[in-house]
């Protein structure tokens, strides 16, 4: 039987030369149809392809979209140097997807992780102590029971966390668990309490205390007890200091978003998370304050909420790929 991991490689490089093919000078019309019911084949076929797009972003030159968009060049001798540069990035991709630059680049730790959500998915999880897991969007962990320490490896994405203090032994007598960690790029973090939140992040890692305490430490630092109703900053060399949390922040294990005042930026990089291709917002729209309950796991529903109450719109750049812009934005 094919492994997933190899599958999905071979997914991915699929979604390169494809969008090579497209970005092409002489794509033709049944091309662009042939690629648009490639990606409609699965979800598998459409996470590869963000991707691939993702990484064609990166090189500088405009997102490509599967349509009329993508014939930005067509019957035209010249092509720019970031389009070659682009070009060329997936072509490498489309040649060599098991390569270690590409192993370093995409997340395939995360799909072969012992547990993992895909994009817009929440899951709990219990481990064999008793200890609770939830998983948010886009989430992977893998767990490691040894003798001395329960160690939870977080991969990617954010967890909650809900340990039990005591296991039971061989004579059914409660007897004091093992440290139960959770090991990030940045460091560690022990359960101290009931209830804590570890996110990684890019460059740090979030850790937020909901019930009893959290013991952060750095991975060359000193430790910080983060108590009941704060949260941190955890960088490899340090903790910033701790910042009242709001409880209502534990809303997300039930796919919802709490937001009091809040930058529709921050909102819209929230949902992002949870949202099936790229969302981004304009810098015209970024200050906006909004608030409300929003839902994390239907972001369609959600962006129309907030495009029917405030001034905003959402323009589709790509059919996976949204800007959201002000409403009197002039279009280009």
């Amino acid at each position: 039987m094919t492994s997933t991991s190899a599958v999905d490689r071979q997914i991915l490089s699929q979604a390169a030369r494809l969008l090579v093919r497209l970005n092409s000078a002489h794509a033709s019309a049944a091309d662009h149809a042939a690629g648009e019911r490639w990606r409609e084949q699965s979800d598998t076929h459409r996470r590869a392809w963000v991707l691939a797009q993702q990484l064609r972003h990166e090189t500088g030159t405009p997102p490509a979209d599967g349509g009329p968009a993508l014939r930005e060049d067509a019957g035209s001798a010249g092509v720019s140097t970031g389009r070659r540069r682009a070009l060329k990035t997936l072509s490498w991709l489309a040649i060599a997807a098991p390569a270690g630059w590409l192993a370093s680049r995409l997340p395939w730790r995360t799909w072969s992780a012992d547990f993992r959500t895909a994009t817009g998915e929440l899951h709990d999880v219990l481990l064999a102590d008793g200890s609770q897991i939830t998983l948010g969007s886009a989430s992977a962990i893998n767990v490691a029971f040894e003798p001395n320490v329960r160690r939870i490896h977080l991969l990617a994405g954010e967890i909650m966390v809900r340990p039990v203090s005591d296991v039971r032994g061989p004579a059914g007598a409660a007897t004091t668990a093992t440290p139960l960690l959770v090991q990030t790029a940045e460091g560690a973090v022990e359960a101290r309490g009931a209830q804590f939140s570890v996110r990684q992040r890019d460059g740090f890692t979030r850790v937020a205390a909901f019930r009893g305490d959290a013991l952060a430490t750095p991975a060359e630092g000193s430790a910080l007890m983060l108590t009941q109703g704060q949260w941190c900053r955890l960088t490899r060399d340090g903790i910033a200091a701790p910042q009242a949390l709001d409880p209502r922040e534990a809303m997300w294990t039930r796919g919802l978003l709490y937001a009091n005042d809040m930058r529709i930026a921050d909102l819209v990089d929230e949902l992002a998370r949870y949202h099936a291709g790229v969302l981004r917002y304009a810098d015209d729209v970024a200050d906006l304050r909004v608030s409300g309950i929003y839902q994390l796991t239907d972001t369609d529903a959600t962006l129309a909420l907030l495009q029917r109450t405030y001034p905003i719109r959402l323009r589709s750049i790509t059919p996976y790929w949204t800007l959201v812009e002000a409403l009197d934005s002039a279009r280009i």
